[in-house]
């Protein structure tokens, strides 16, 4: 049997997914590995945004997948605050909002999830996922369909109560 999630639980464990998928001790090993820029300070910061972005994304796609809309729209409320515990400032929360986030948006909720490696290198590098090189796109496009799949997963272990 499923156990059931109050709309404020399911809040929680969407937050506690997020957070567990986008540690920057992690987010930068998968770059060091993929042989992504991540060097300087400004290299860093934009690659945490990207994935931030990418796993806030897939978060949102799995709570539209398994929970009701109510879920969904509380998840999204406490955006601000999840950016904000991150550091980021009011006006760069909405830039992340707006920018990075619909990016990846975009495809999830078309069920296009495989398009995200190419929004990733696109909006990182400038570069499509053929101008890559091969094990670099192996790596970043396995792991994020990782944690897709590892996001459904979880999630499809609850039921969803609406108040």
């Amino acid at each position: 049997m499923k156990r059931k999630l109050t709309v404020a639980e399911a809040v929680k464990a969407a937050s506690i997914l997020f957070e567990l998928n986008t540690g920057e001790a992690g987010v930068l090993a998968l770059a060091a590995r993929a042989g992504l820029p991540c060097t300087s300070d400004e290299e860093k910061r934009t690659l945490m945004l990207e994935w931030r972005a990418f796993v806030h994304a897939a978060v949102l796609y799995g709570l539209m997948v398994q929970a009701p809309n109510v879920v969904v729209v509380e998840y999204l409320r406490v955006t601000q605050q999840m950016l904000g515990s991150l550091g980021y400032a009011p006006k760069e929360a909405e830039d992340f909002v707006d920018g990075a986030f619909r990016a990846y948006v975009d495809p999830m909720v078309r069920t296009k999830t495989q398009e995200c490696p190419s929004v990733f290198f696109r909006r990182l590098l400038n570069r499509d996922v053929a101008g890559v090189p091969a094990e670099t796109a192996a790596v970043v496009s396995g792991v994020m369909a990782m944690i897709m799949s590892a996001i459904l997963d979880k999630l499809e272990q609850y039921e969803f109560g609406t108040e």
